[in-house]
């Protein structure tokens, strides 16, 4: 028997099915173009959420000056925005899990708005520090409702690469906001959360036009048995039909069940394999906030002395690498999964961790560049290469962990991501009150090198850890286990 060969675009839209479910499920029901156009929606604000607290990173002088408070007080308030992050999606996760995504993702965005601009209209520090926390609250929903609707749309086979997509834009914001900043701090710093504004928008409208409700609800289990041809038809329809797209309930009608779900991220904290890659994962993160920290402070300073558009422009290395660490990250961890699972016979989410052991070592290398290049005062292209290669790496890394924490309990993968969220964004958030005290008081060298020791060193045994003894946590812990 002959068999029909499908062209590379067939082939493309055949992986992302899945003939398993329904077919009005959003893996199925979507079109390619449409799941294309939510996953940038997505990934636009998954890179606004980061891009708002990155935004003020060169314009720390005049803002300084003109909220009467210290660069240092400036500098602190990107965690503000990071601590917003960190909190907000215990609001926002159980309103997707009962309303649906699409109502988070407008509402959201809607409120995103007006903390622009506060933000633009602030007069004093406090009343700034304020609204950038509000900002963080606001927009939260960008860093963990996403993924989940990412796994709603596509089959598992391709959820790394897709995840991939999404997280170099959180992974580069901290990299683009400085340019756009540079350009744009020299007429008013009060101008960036106008732009801000505008993006906050856009963000608006992407969701409006491109993304549809996705939240699967399991349709009532059919324990009828067909008995008849007209009963058989009935029932293979249900089957076919086995669910819908919609509101789960509403939470103002059963509240006892809707406090369980706010209480749901803290439910996961019990699950080793999300508690600790979580946390270890928001420990290697908070470095490239240091490092977006760090820069401006060094290079805008003798012996580099760089303008704001320079100095703004030079953060463009470390989206480069952003960049080429999404396209590695994606493509290598699906291969990865899709081999081992070809060759022990089974799909588990610990065989894309192979994927993370070449790259841990890099972790340390570009700390021991960065360190070097800040304690011997070298060309400023040295600062550059050593972030650059951070930024790779930590793309990579990003979409592997996270892909992994998520696959561990797809069934509450919201909840997974808000855990993985909070750790990431609580690092973020502190890493800015001492990094640049650590680096003057004790030496850039020693400052880098122990991050970077401990980066790479924790990263490697925890993903061996895990490779080893992970399915068995899991199963230990009454996970769900994939066959």
């Amino acid at each position: 028997m002959s068999t029909v060969e499908l062209n590379p675009r067939e082939s493309r839209h055949a992986r992302e099915r899945n003939p398993d479910l329904p077919p009005n499920h959003p893996v199925n029901a979507l079109s390619p173009w449409r799941k294309f156009a939510a996953l940038v929606a997505l990934s636009f604000s998954g890179f606004l959420g980061q891009f708002t607290a990155a935004i003020i990173l060169v314009a720390f002088p005049p803002m300084a000056a003109d909220l009467k408070a210290s660069i240092g007080d400036i500098a602190n308030s990107v965690g503000f925005v990071l601590l917003g992050i960190a909190v907000g999606p215990l609001f926002w996760n159980p309103l997707s899990r009962t309303l649906g995504r699409r109502p988070v993702y407008l509402l959201g965005s809607l409120l995103f708005l007006p903390c622009c601009i506060w933000q633009a209209l602030s007069k004093d520090y406090i009343t700034f520090a304020i609204s950038r926390v509000f900002a963080g609250l606001s927009i939260a929903f960008s860093q963990t409702v996403p993924p989940s609707t990412i796994a709603d749309i596509f089959p598992p086979a391709v959820i790394g690469q897709k995840m991939s997509m999404y997280v170099v834009a959180i992974i580069t914001a901290p990299a683009a906001a400085p340019f756009f900043c540079g350009l744009i701090v020299r007429s008013s710093w009060r101008n960036l959360f106008w732009f801000l504004l505008g993006l906050g928008g856009l963000q608006l409208a992407l969701f409006f036009f491109f993304v549809p409700e996705t939240q699967w609800i399991e349709g009532e289990d059919d324990t009828h048995t067909p008995a008849t041809d007209k009963d058989i038809e009935h029932h293979e329809t249900r089957v076919a039909n086995g669910g819908r797209v919609g509101v789960a309930f509403y939470p103002w009608k059963r509240p006892g069940e809707f406090m369980r779900i706010c209480l749901g991220p803290v439910s996961m904290l019990r699950y080793f394999v999300i508690l600790v890659p979580s946390f270890y994962y928001g420990f290697a993160f908070s470095w490239i906030v240091g490092i977006t920290v760090v820069t401006p402070q060094t290079l805008g300073a003798p012996p580099y002395a760089f303008a704001i558009i320079p100095l703004g422009c030079s953060f463009l290395a470390y989206g480069v690498g952003g960049l080429l660490g999404f396209w590695f990250g994606g493509l290598v961890g699906d291969k990865t999964v899709d081999y081992l699972a070809r060759k022990q016979g089974t799909r588990q989410p610990e065989q894309r961790l192979w994927a993370t052991l070449p790259v841990m070592p890099f972790m340390f290398v570009a700390m021991l560049i960065i360190g070097i290049s800040l304690q011997k005062q070298l060309h400023w292209i040295g600062l550059l290469i050593g972030g650059a290669l951070y930024f790779f790496t930590i793309s990579i890394i990003t979409g592997l962990i996270q892909t992994y924490v998520l696959e561990c309990y797809l069934p509450q993968g919201m909840d997974s991501m808000a855990v993985f969220n909070f750790f990431r964004m609580l690092w973020g958030f502190a890493i800015p009150f001492f990094v640049w005290n650590w680096g003057v008081q004790h030496g850039w060298l020693a400052c880098y090198i122990t991050q970077g020791a401990l980066t790479a060193g924790l990263g490697i045994l925890l993903s061996l850890f895990l490779i080893w003894k992970g399915r068995g946590i899991r199963a230990a812990q009454h996970m769900p286990i994939w066959e």
